[in-house]
């Protein structure tokens, strides 16, 4: 199911174009990198400012990013995203299997079929069947 915005074409005036990154921090970075690569992204480990050694994977035009957080840094948890998965079901059985959270349980809605689950570090992420 297509929500109406994802139909709109972007004014001739807009500068906008795609979301290009998102970076979160982790206080464990080896963990949040362990519990994402099972959600089947393909972290590589890199290292360059402002992050230093992080991880990062490539989908499209976005770069997904997570950094070790560092003692004086603010954690990224007020950030909610959402990710496309193959099979909503699945992958909440593998958020479990993988020490996070379930906020609201696989259910329809305009965006497809889609799950809130919590990462390791508290972040709040859309688990998204069929997106478009």
């Amino acid at each position: 199911m297509k929500h109406a915005f994802l139909s709109r074409k972007m004014s001739e005036k807009s500068h906008f174009h795609s979301i290009g990154l998102l970076v979160i921090r982790s206080d464990n970075m080896e963990a949040a990198a362990r519990f994402y690569s099972a959600l089947g992204m393909l972290l590589e480990k890199h290292s360059h400012p402002p992050c230093g050694e992080h991880y990062s994977t490539v989908d499209d035009n976005c770069v997904f990013e997570i950094c070790q957080r560092k003692p004086e840094q603010p954690p990224t948890t007020a950030c909610f995203f959402g990710i496309n998965v193959e099979n909503v079901e699945v992958a909440v059985g593998t958020v479990l299997k993988s020490g996070g959270l379930v906020k609201r349980l696989p259910a329809n809605s305009e965006w497809g079929r889609t799950a809130i689950i919590t990462d390791l570090d508290g972040h709040s992420v859309m688990l998204i069947e069929n997106a478009i």
